[in-house]
């Protein structure tokens, strides 16, 4: 079987897996108002997979390793990562109403940029960057906050402990709810 097919072919296979929950899609936008859909490209996207675990177990991943030696598990832990912190997003948004999910790309000849996620948290969007280690630039994030100068604050998932700096916060993996709990939650009145 060859791995030549065309979008046509593809694309009610993606959106039955896409109604199932299977797949859920993470559009591109400029993010440079509200609603982050306004500036949304259909057709750049990535995808997160219905569980994280069941993905691990589905790579055949030694999940005792994972927990004993997380730095050094699988050459793909990143993605992971941010699949992880994809999947604590849509769990604390409304259950009944599927939203849509973005992140922002700068791609040109002089530079590329990517931040994993861009969320709306009441009237102010903010961007997510995800690192599955203590190490890595926030390059990527700083190019979005020189590009978006009305941003308040952007958001950092790591292994990192909690700290603030300047207009980046940064919480632990396992506090994924705390970072977005103060705008989010008191945006649905818990």
């Amino acid at each position: 079987m060859s791995g030549d097919f065309r979008k046509r072919e593809l694309d009610p296979c993606f959106n039955l897996l896409v109604k199932a929950g299977v797949l859920h899609p993470v559009y591109h936008t400029d993010a440079h108002g509200i609603p982050l859909g306004a500036e949304m490209d259909l057709n750049k996207f990535k995808t997160l997979f219905l569980d994280i675990g069941i993905a691990q177990a589905l790579l055949g991943l030694d999940l005792k390793e994972w927990f004993l030696n997380p730095q050094r598990a699988f050459i793909n832990q990143g993605q992971m990562v941010e699949s992880f912190v994809g999947q604590e997003i849509l769990a604390y948004t409304y259950t009944f109403k599927k939203n849509a999910m973005y992140y922002w790309q700068k791609d040109t000849r002089t530079s590329q940029a990517e931040v994993d996620y861009v969320v709306q948290l009441q009237d102010k969007i903010i961007p997510i960057e995800v690192k599955s280690g203590k190490t890595g630039s926030l390059k990527s994030l700083r190019e979005y906050l020189n590009s978006h100068p009305k941003t308040p604050y952007s958001l950092r998932f790591s292994s990192h402990n909690y700290s603030e700096y300047d207009d980046l916060k940064s919480y632990p993996l396992y506090a994924i709810a705390k970072g977005l709990a103060v705008d989010w939650f008191n945006k649905r009145g818990v």
